[in-house]
């Protein structure tokens, strides 16, 4: 049976310690709640072992805690529309909808337990949940680990059309993505990625089907009008044109080429994405695959029945770094985000954080590297230019705030932010 060869998804588990600016819901210095909300140009939400800390933005990325901030919930910070905040309880496949006032504070509105409609297991961390462009549907997967009520669980996404008060109501399950086997890259992290123009999503994957060896690929669904997904034209698998690795020569077992498994998905605002992949082959006995080389970023483009064709080449796609050329683990792909742009891209890992410019169909350019050896678990974006970026240095938790233009990266005022064991975290625009 074929060995499966994950790459590292770095997860934070951190304490809060001293070093960098904190910022208390209690801080004498915090500005009037109304004069923040109406200057505030986003709301950040993060984790924080058991409740969620809310800041508000300001058009300079300095940072204001929202009034009541902390708050006792402890709901996963995982999805949003722009009045209701989505997470899993802990320990837990039901989802809870959380309310979003004006002020940015959150309030429990109502749960939906979306195993009701399923007998597969539930994804409940990673990425598995997503909202559309619209704010109307939120997905969310199912695992592929095996034989369930259901019978044997392949991958799929449920769709739930979100009510004005909060509710889910559930409409479809499609997607046919697993065929019962493992995820050589995430494990059951389900990465669905909705294309800009609302019209197509993707799920990046390299399956090991029953031991019959890897199967790399990307599973397209096509959205429908009422938001449910569906197989695109094409039926949707193996509708990527992959790139064609080169040849394998890290290792002297290692065969003469292997092939790209992708890893993962950012969008932009039209109809190009980018994707992370790497590159693996059999050894010479034939049974046992293994990743060779660094972890490289393509670019595609999405055609009007959601085939992907991609000008990127192993020649000319930039790299992110890797622990080792020979059966290697990504330092870099814990977060991949693409800004409201389009134009820059930035990747996070143990390594640090990476920015590249995206040039839509052509391939992606070398930009930036910052937070060398810092530990990034997660990268948002406002629509005002700012990036967040989630994780720690030796002395804990942290949240950097950047502003990032194609020409110019600069620090916010009073950035980093210690944050006390950071989770998820998740940004809404106000602009």
């Amino acid at each position: 049976m074929s060995r499966s060869i994950c790459l590292a998804v770095c997860l934070v588990a951190l304490a809060s310690t001293e070093g960098a600016r904190a910022l208390s819901p209690t801080d004498p210095t915090e500005a009037n709640a109304a004069a923040t909300a109406s200057a505030s140009v986003a709301r950040i939400y993060v984790n924080s072992g058991s409740k969620i800390v809310a800041y508000s933005a300001a058009s300079n990325g300095k940072l204001t805690a929202v009034p009541g901030s902390p708050f006792n919930l402890s709901t996963s910070v995982m999805a949003a529309n722009g009045n209701y905040l989505f997470g899993f309880e802990p320990n837990s496949v039901i989802i809870d909808s959380l309310s979003m006032a004006s002020s940015g504070a959150l309030k429990k509105a109502t749960t939906t337990n979306p195993q009701a409609f399923t007998g597969c297991p539930i994804i409940t961390t990673g990425q598995g949940m997503r909202v559309d462009h619209s704010g109307e549907y939120l997905y969310n997967g199912t695992n592929s680990t095996g034989p369930g009520a259901d019978g044997w669980c392949t991958l799929t996404f449920q769709t739930f059309k979100v009510q004005s008060n909060g509710e889910l109501t559930f409409l479809s399950a499609d997607g046919d993505i697993g065929y019962g086997g493992t995820s050589l890259l995430l494990g059951t992290n389900a990465q669905l990625g909705i294309l800009g123009n609302n019209k197509f999503a993707y799920y990046p994957y390299c399956n090991d089907i029953e031991g019959s060896g890897p199967n790399p690929g990307v599973y397209a669904f096509e959205r429908l009008s009422n938001g449910e997904l569906a197989d695109t034209p094409d039926e949707g698998d193996f509708n990527a044109a992959l790139p064609e690795a080169p040849n394998d020569n890290y290792n002297p077992d290692g065969g003469d080429s292997g092939y790209y498994c992708p890893i993962a998905i950012a969008t932009d605002p039209t109809d190009h994405y980018a994707m992370t992949m790497y590159a693996q082959d059999y050894v010479r006995d034939g049974d046992t695959v293994q990743a060779y080389g660094p972890v490289v970023i393509g670019s595609f483009t999405a055609n009007s029945k959601g085939d992907l064709t991609t000008t990127s080449t192993s020649k000319n796609m930039p790299t992110l770094p890797v622990s080792s050329n020979w059966d290697n683990k990504c330092l870099a792909c814990a977060a991949l985000r693409m800004s409201p742009s389009g134009k820059v891209l930035a990747a996070g890992g143990s390594a640090g954080l990476f920015l590249f410019h995206f040039n839509g169909a052509s391939p992606v350019t070398k930009y930036k590297a910052l937070l060398a050896g810092e530990d990034i678990s997660s990268i948002l974006w406002d629509d005002s230019n700012h990036m967040y970026v989630l994780g720690s240095d030796a002395k804990g938790g942290k949240l950097w705030v950047y502003t990032v233009t194609t020409t110019s990266v600069t620090e916010a005022s009073g950035s980093p932010y210690t944050i006390a064991s950071p989770g998820n975290m998740y940004v809404h625009s106000l602009e």
